[in-house]
């Protein structure tokens, strides 16, 4: 799937083409994005020669901050030009997180054109099947009972809409110590908390592989 705009900006003009696949997939899978379009000056004529060209990603349509760039020499014949991005920066794990990312194109010193271009998905990235090794309907995981027995402060990872036994999402949570006293005793304040009416519980959303959930065995659980 392609998705096309028009950008006018100073002395510069492009009409692009971008193919953009998520960083995070199976190996096979390139690593860089095939980008394609052609520019024009402000006077609607094709550019030809070799300039520097800067592209960006950003989480929103307009302001923020870049979460991946790169700045490439890049060839204009007749306007047209082709680059791999990600050949000179890598993505990285951050720069496709599963949300909407926006591409925007700076051609030599002018400012950033306008619009940005929202990024869509290719065959790569709608093709590629889940990991495996957790199955094909993996979905975050909500505080519930259920399923095998655990262990109080037991981690266990977790797929679904519930999880095993009664367990918590390990997001960082604050629990109020009033009523999770027995947890309280193993987890202390060691991931956060005032230690007087409040603890936390790990964070390990950035831990957990495709979509799945750690969750700590909550008061329901039995005590070691």
């Amino acid at each position: 799937m392609n998705t096309v705009r028009n950008c006018t900006w100073g002395a510069l003009a492009a009409a692009v083409m971008i193919l953009v696949a998520p960083a995070a997939l199976a190996a096979s899978v390139p690593p860089t994005v095939g980008y394609q379009g052609r520019l024009y000056d402000q006077n609607g004529n094709p550019v030809s020669g070799t300039m520097s060209v800067t592209f960006s990603l950003y989480a929103s349509a307009t302001g923020g901050t870049a979460v991946w760039s790169e700045t490439q020499s890049v060839s204009f014949a007749n306007g047209y030009f082709a680059a791999q991005l990600g050949s000179v920066t890598g993505f990285g794990t951050t720069a496709f997180d599963g949300t909407v990312r926006y591409l925007g194109v700076k051609v030599g010193t002018d400012a950033e054109m306008t619009p940005r271009a929202a990024v869509a998905s290719v065959p790569y990235a709608l093709a590629a099947p889940p990991d495996a090794r957790f199955g094909t309907n993996a979905s975050p995981a909500a505080p519930g009972a259920g399923g095998a027995q655990c262990t109080l402060g037991e981690v266990i990872l977790t797929a679904g809409t519930t999880a095993n036994g009664a367990t918590l999402p390990a997001d960082g949570r604050l629990l109020p110590i009033s009523s999770n006293t027995a947890l309280y005793s193993l987890l202390g304040t060691r991931y956060g908390g005032d230690g007087v009416t409040t603890f936390a519980l790990p964070d390990l959303r950035s831990a957990a592989p495709n979509g799945l959930t750690y969750g700590v065995c909550a008061p329901a659980g039995v005590f070691p």
